[in-house]
């Protein structure tokens, strides 16, 4: 229990703005119940839930307190499976094929091989023209 409260998984505290926005998403998921099944009880159900929300915030403490635990788990879940597929769907194969086309733009042969330096030298003469408009 320590262990997910030190990564933020269940909240420690829940403020009482957090736990009134909590309460609007459940009003907003009646709404949406309500249109999408023709059902005029979702209507019904939403206004004391609005009003309970608007005059008492905290009575949705303990749904909020679910809720943003379960957001933050999803987060984390989903921040690491969508890089770990990225990963292997995009960068892994990218660097595979360069290494088969023998691409190497960092000179990593090259680096310490002497003690000439891999970096390119630029001389370069820089003009008003090229300082008046960077961008």
């Amino acid at each position: 229990m320590e262990s997910l409260l030190k990564h933020k998984i269940i909240p420690a505290k829940v403020s009482k703005k957090e736990a009134g926005d909590t309460g609007m998403a459940v009003v907003l998921v009646l709404l949406i119940i309500g249109f999408f099944t023709q059902n005029d009880l979702y209507y019904k159900l939403a206004i004391p839930f609005l009003v309970i929300d608007m005059a008492f915030p905290m009575f949705y403490y303990p749904f909020a307190f679910v809720w943003l635990g379960f957001t933050n788990l999803l987060g984390t879940v989903v921040s690491s499976v969508l890089l770990t597929v990225i990963y292997f769907l995009v960068v892994l194969p990218m660097g595979l094929f360069r290494r088969m086309l023998g691409k190497d733009n960092l000179n990593l042969d090259k680096f310490r091989k002497s003690q000439k330096s891999v970096l390119k030298t630029r001389d370069i003469d820089f003009s008003a023209e090229d300082i008046a408009n960077p961008y």
